[in-house]
């Protein structure tokens, strides 16, 4: 019979295993078993001096098919050596006994609570008494969630270590035995309650329920610090599945400032997990999408967001996923933050939240601001894109990362050479909203990126529509562009039909008052360094919002619609079969004669480049929703 050389490898290898000594047997039991990645320390917060071990992949991952290279993502076992087995033994009697009462990963569980038991025990720069360094608390914590329900942690002195044990549970939970002469119990903190999901969900929680409040910042941020402390402890080891996008996009819609590695940190983690995870037959497609989406809205990006987004894209391929366009911008990193699938997800979030009115807003303002123009951007002369009523600011961050101005929607229109082709990194970009959680929003995602595109170039203000344009009125440069998009509507003034909690139409609780528009009308007029003067762009989803917007415009006397190459010659082809909406039909009930919105001043096509449309914009595209566009300038004489 012939033995083929490579069973006739294996056979040795067997063969070999039979003679070697009981210590390396053990070893090769704990390789196989640990899945153990490349570490990677990663300092988390300023304020925190440790390090989290948490886990990294190859940069460059696809082998000749595209697939993940087997070498680069499966376990190194070479990273436990025998020394490392040595230190586990060091610490307690039975490795193997211990895992067996270990959640899965039983491997990581042990790892995590080695890593305080080491800490304990040979961490020379934390005092002895120091009672706000809670170890047992720590461990507590741990034990929490790591340790099976029927076990307890046990610890006990040998020759001066503490060490420690598994032990089965009595009748009562206790947690971790300890001897009180040994360790402890210090101060109980924020992290030792709540992981690293619940801590994310406190911080939102504030913002949201507080949207006007100025103030509400440093709170988060203290919720944040308790966050990075429970991710140094638990290495994400609480964090399992699709739950590290969930926590990173409640802190990114907390409006955490700064704080770039606990986003990296927790993307690391949705690495790790989705590495874990992600081909295994219970996590269906829509999992991954949905941590994908959710990192992506946070503007996640860098190496580890090419790796996160390659893998996701392997995994729906494996699985079968339809989209085969999705998958590939997922593999060749041109998915993000700009992509319409994260968009939606700010779009959701930003639609569930109470609108700001203005008097609860100038109750909070105690005194109004004087918005020093030269501080906030590196170059003020530059022109400036304005977005009045920002919201989640997304039209503005994707405007100002643009590399060219190659990327215009409205190809016909700008093919003309009309005044809508602009040269987007050429601009500085300031946006408003009442809503102080959305402006955190968005200046929270600026001051995380890494590229230098935004900073200094972007930056959003909690002011009201008139306070804002007004203080445009001292801005060194020109306006290039003035959008108001997709604000919230009046009231239809039909007896029984519509929101009743919609502002009037000839109330200010209304953004789009005729002082705004004679405001904005102003603006228009002051050129640019080039000479060049700025244009006006108004979307809506509500026919007869827009109807009422353009004929305030242009009873100004001072602004004109600039005709479009790709008009909506009779709109109500443009709703779909029995899709119009209810507004529509109302109003139109009301008013049978009204004017339509129809002709070549609305746009049947977006004006904005495709990487540029706010949230409210991709949504409408996605539900086939008609959206009314109308651009304006100067009226020339």
């Amino acid at each position: 019979m012939m033995i083929s050389p490579g069973t006739l490898s294996i056979i040795i290898v067997v063969l070999s295993l039979s003679h070697v000594t009981d210590s390396f047997i053990h070893s090769m039991r704990l390789i196989k078993k640990v899945n153990c990645f490349k570490e990677l320390a990663v300092s988390v917060g300023s304020c925190i001096q440790r390090k989290l071990t948490i886990f990294s992949v190859h940069p460059h991952c696809k082998d000749v098919e595209g697939d993940i290279h087997q070498d680069q993502y499966t376990p190194c076992p070479t990273l436990l050596a025998d020394c490392q087995v040595e230190q586990w033994n060091e610490l307690c009697e039975d490795v193997d006994k211990i895992m067996e009462g270990l959640v899965s990963p039983a491997p990581e569980s042990f790892r995590v609570l080695h890593s305080v038991m080491s800490k304990i025990n040979f961490d020379e720069s934390v005092p002895a008494d120091d009672n706000d360094t809670n170890y047992l608390g720590d461990l507590k914590a741990l034990s929490s969630f790591l340790v099976k329900p029927n076990y307890d942690i046990e610890l006990y002195t040998d020759s001066e270590i503490l060490k420690w044990r598994l032990i089965p549970r009595s009748n009562n939970k206790v947690g971790v035995i300890y001897p009180c002469d040994c360790i402890q119990e210090g101060k109980t903190e924020l992290y030792h309650e709540h992981n690293s999901l619940n801590l994310s969900r406190m911080a939102l929680d504030l913002a949201t329920k507080t949207p006007s409040d100025p103030h509400v910042l440093p709170k988060i941020h203290d919720i944040v610090r308790q966050a990075e402390k429970r991710l140094v402890l638990t290495m994400g080891s609480d964090l399992r599945g699709p739950i590290s996008s969930v926590a990173c996009f409640n802190f990114a819609l907390a409006g955490v400032q700064r704080s770039s590695s606990l986003f990296q940190t927790l993307s690391y983690i949705g690495i790790h997990e989705l590495k874990r995870t992600g081909l295994r037959v219970s996590t269906q497609p829509k999992h991954i999408l949905h941590m994908v989406e959710k990192f992506a809205a946070c503007d996640i990006h860098g190496r580890h967001a090419s790796d996160l987004y390659h893998i996701a894209g392997v995994c729906l391929e494996k699985k079968g996923y339809s989209d085969s366009m999705l998958i590939e911008s997922l593999k060749d990193g041109d998915f993000g933050f700009h992509s319409p699938r994260p968009l939606i997800w700010l779009w959701r979030f930003s639609s569930r939240q109470k609108k700001v009115s203005i008097s609860e807003f100038t109750s909070n303002s105690k005194d109004k601001r004087n918005v020093d123009w030269a501080e906030i951007f590196y170059d003020a002369s530059k022109p400036l894109v304005v977005d009045v009523g920002s919201g989640m600011g997304a039209s503005l961050l994707n405007l100002s990362n643009m590399t060219s101005c190659d990327d215009s929607a409205d190809d016909s229109f700008n093919s003309g050479g009309d005044a809508f082709q602009m040269s987007w990194p050429d601009f500085n970009y300031a946006g408003a909203d009442l809503n102080q959680a959305m402006v955190n929003f968005g200046n929270g995602i600026i001051s995380r990126d890494t590229t230098a595109r935004r900073m200094g170039r972007v930056h959003f203000l909690s002011l009201s529509a008139e306070d804002f344009l007004a203080e445009l009125q001292s801005y060194p440069g020109g306006l290039a562009l003035i959008m108001i998009n997709f604000p919230s509507p009046y009231r239809l003034e039909v007896s029984g039909a519509g929101n009743s909690q919609l502002p009037s139409k000839h109330s200010n609780q209304f953004m789009v008052t005729k002082k705004v528009l004679a405001l904005v009308a102003g603006l228009l007029s002051k050129p640019d360094r080039k000479g060049g003067n700025g244009l006006f762009l108004f979307q809506t989803k509500c026919e007869d919002v827009a109807v009422h917007v353009k004929n305030d415009c242009l009873s100004s006397g001072t602004m004109e619609c600039v005709p479009c190459k790709n008009p909506i010659k009779d709109i109500n082809l443009q709703y779909k079969s029995g899709n119009r909406p209810k507004r529509v039909d109302e109003w139109l009930k009301a008013t049978p004669s009204a004017e339509r919105a129809e002709g070549s001043m609305y746009s049947r096509t977006p004006f904005l480049p495709t990487a540029g449309r706010p949230e409210t914009e991709v949504q409408c595209s996605y539900e086939n929703t008609v959206v009314h566009r109308c651009l304006f300038r100067q009226k020339t004489s």
